[in-house]
Order: C-alpha cells, then structure tokens, then sequence
C-alpha cells in the first residue's frame, strides 16, 4: 500500500544555526551541493511506498523543486501541528490515504530505506498515531559522539524519531496534544509530567515501559499511539546546532 507524505518545512532557523547559514528557515540551509530539504524529498520521492508528498513552508521553497503531479506545496503554520493541518488540507483534494506519513525537513541523512522499514513495522500493528523511536546504541555506532536527548526505559534507552504516522481521521483529535507534545519534545520529563503523576513517577524511578507509556496515551487522548522502534540511526538525527550542521556538511559533502 502507498501513503501520502507531508514534509513540514516551516521550522526557523536557530539563532546559533544562523552563525553558519544566514538562513531564517532551517529547510534553505545549503548541505554540500543541496538545500537540507531536498535531501528528504529524495528519499520519499525515491520510495515506493510513497504517493502524493506535500511540502508545507515558506513561498521560497517551491523554487527548489521542478514541476511533478506528485509533488504539491501548502503555506506553513505558526508551529508543526498548524503547518499539517494545512498540508492535510491540500491533501484531500487528491483523495487523502488513510494514513500519513509526518517528515520534518531537518533530517538530510534520512534514506529510502528507512522510511520502508518504518512503514512496514507500522502496518505489523494496529494503531492512530506511530512514532519512531532509535535507541542510544544504533546512533552512537552510527554517529559516534551526536548529541541528543535520550530516555531511559525498561527496553532501553531511547530518543525520539523523526518519522511520525497517523491516521488522516484523527488530526483534529490529536492537535491540541501535539501541540503541546512539540513544546516539550526536548524535555523528557516535561513530557512525562504531561501524562499524569502515575506515569512521571515510572519515569523517574526507570519502571516506564513501552507497553505502559502507550496505555496512558491512550487514556488521556482515546488514540491508539505506538512506539515504533527503528534500525536506523538516519531517524533519529536531525540538524538543530552548529555541530549537527557541520556533521551534515562533513557526510554530505
């Protein structure tokens, strides 16, 4: 089965990233030959399980791509959740799949590959909303040295993906939580909080599992959310400070 895409490209560009790219977008920033967005184009673009990709950002972006009856653009949002909802919105003019595959455009190391992969392990269990996790010893034997936000659990010690799934009928449901789910996602403790006590005190005493963490999603947003643990350290590295920029630029080049 195929499933339409949404890149979400209206990210601005931090202040320290700025020093190294005089960008106001983060998408623009140039990567070795290419502006970091094109990077992720080409992966799902290069998919076969990829139908319709909408791009949602800024007016400058649709300059970087010639034409394709695959490919269409949406004005971003004031933050990810509102950027969706107007790529979502282009999308059912074009008989919207069931299920949409969420790409930030700060991921230039992400490959065909493992967007397939995650896809697939999707498909294998029943659900409204899919996020990808990669644990700490796929990236540091990938990217050795990367910084990132790690959490520990009782299957391991994770960080969050950057490849997100959902059922198209359950935007409106879940808008207000992601918003704010996208506020905290550098905070694990933040997050957990915002779950309830029951589950920020498992996660402090490192008795949270999986299992657990997606019960109480689904009792506080009556969504079925899976964790869905990828291979590949490509998922779960993006570009937000300097030394990510200069790691994309080193491998890209």
């Amino acid at each position: 089965m195929k499933y339409d895409a949404i890149i979400l490209a209206g990210g601005e560009s931090s202040s320290e990233l700025k020093t190294l790219a005089p960008h106001d977008n983060e998408a623009l920033i140039n990567i070795g030959r290419h502006p970091m967005i094109y990077y992720v184009y080409e992966a799902l673009i290069q998919s076969e399980r990829i139908n319709h990709i909408v791009i949602s950002g800024p007016p400058a972006v649709k300059e970087l791509f010639p034409p394709s009856p695959r490919l269409f653009f949406s004005r971003g949002g004031q933050n990810a959740i509102d950027s969706f909802t107007n790529a979502a919105h282009v999308l059912e003019h074009k008989n919207i799949t069931p299920q949409v595959l969420i790409v930030p455009s700060d991921i230039p190391f992400i490959h065909r590959e493992a967007i397939d992969d995650f896809i697939t392990r999707c498909e294998q269990v029943e659900g409204d909303f899919y996020y990808s996790i990669v644990s700490r010893e796929v990236i540091e034997k990938k990217f050795p040295g990367v910084e990132r936000t790690y959490v520990g659990i009782k299957e391991g010690i994770f960080t969050g993906g950057n490849l997100f799934m959902i059922r198209s009928n359950k935007v409106e449901a879940c808008r207000e939580m992601g918003i704010k789910l996208i506020n905290r996602r550098k905070n694990p403790l933040a997050i957990a909080r915002l779950f309830g006590l029951n589950l920020f005190a498992r996660y402090v005493l490192k008795q949270l599992s999986i299992k657990h963490a997606e019960k109480r999603f689904y009792q506080v947003m009556g969504l079925k959310g899976r964790a869905i643990v990828s291979p590949f350290a490509e998922v779960g590295v993006d570009v937000d400070k300097p030394s990510d920029l200069e790691l994309a630029r080193k491998i890209l080049t």
